[in-house]
């Protein structure tokens, strides 16, 4: 266990100052899949952040001094000034993607095809996703992000940022553990809970290219097999596609048997989508985990603390705007 002093770095319009530098009473950062990820600093009213404004690019880094990791980028989006503080609230840099409204059709493109041309005005660190759509269809009705998330729900695919605020859009990960955590070292609360896992349901192809081949997937079908309560979505054409999504269901379902949270001494390197394993606890060892969101909070009352939302660690993709959009 590290003797060091936590601490923040933070960068405002290029200028990189310390929390000491900064005068900075508390910060703190919220990651999920599925949203922008915000950050917030409050600083004593003397601080040199005060001249933050609205649009200024900001990034965090958190940890023991001389040691902290990137953990958010992007910009100012409200500066609050009061007698008792500066608050300075931001977005992270993918919040351009809601601000970006487009119309384009795309022919027989995979999914990360189309993300990376839907999100080609912004910075991407990552972007996968194998699945074939004959066509799918982006109007202006709605934001780039907003075709973002159900492209992720179609695939099976996690949406957020990176450290630096860059696009991340990846398969979800499965396997073994990418984190380790220990019970009496690292874990200072936890609280995990179980239950019968939801059904997941059946999907079908729109067309009739599981019968009668890809290039007829106009062919409606007019009665389309598959378990119920059955989806039938007018972007998967094919069977493969609809397989995919079929699998990612099945995947979520799994994972919502379990679900809790773990609060940990000062874990910059986490981020939502990580595998981890817990070990040592009183009530028995959980096994693999899967983060859905991290929260980090700074300041001088209880140091530097992560708290993680976690649930079961099997199977694909986290699809938790999947029922607003089919």
């Amino acid at each position: 266990m590290s003797l060091s002093r936590p601490r923040a770095v933070i960068t405002l319009d290029g200028r990189s100052l310390t929390s000491a530098e900064a005068a900075v009473a508390r910060v703190r950062v919220l990651l999920s899949a599925g949203a922008h990820d915000r950050a917030e600093v409050l600083a004593w009213p003397a601080s040199k952040l005060a001249a933050a404004t609205p649009g200024s690019a900001l990034a965090l880094a958190l940890g023991d001094d001389g040691d902290e990791e990137d953990v958010w980028g992007g910009e100012v989006v409200e500066v609050a000034a009061g007698g008792d503080g500066v608050a300075l609230d931001g977005l992270a840099a993918t919040i351009a993607l809601s601000r970006q409204r487009i119309s384009r059709t795309y022919l027989d493109q995979s999914v990360a095809d189309v993300v990376n041309d839907l999100a080609s005005g912004v910075a991407i660190d990552e972007v996968g996703g194998d699945v074939k759509l004959p066509a799918y269809t982006v109007d202006d009705r709605r934001t780039v992000w907003a075709h973002l998330l159900e492209l992720a729900a179609l695939s099976g695919a996690d949406v957020g940022s990176a450290p630096d605020g860059s696009l991340r859009f990846v398969p979800a990960r499965t396997g073994s553990a990418d984190h380790e955590f220990r019970y009496g070292a690292d874990v200072l609360a936890w609280r995990t809970a179980t239950a019968a896992a939801p059904a997941a349901g059946g999907v079908a192809a729109y067309g009739a290219a599981s019968e009668a081949g890809a290039d007829q997937w106009h062919w409606l079908l007019r009665e389309p097999s598959g378990d119920a309560p059955l989806r039938v979505v007018a972007a998967l054409r094919t069977r493969e596609a609809a397989s995919a999504l079929a699998t990612a269901l099945a995947d979520r379902a799994d994972r919502a048997a379990v679900r809790g949270w773990l609060r940990l001494r000062g874990a910059p390197e986490v981020r939502p989508g990580d595998l981890v394993e817990v070990k040592d606890l009183p009530s028995g060892d959980p096994g693999t985990l899967r983060v859905t969101s991290v929260e980090h909070v700074l300041d001088g009352r209880a140091g530097f603390v992560t708290t993680l939302g976690v649930e079961g660690g099997g199977g694909g993709g986290l699809l938790g705007a999947l029922g607003g959009l089919l």
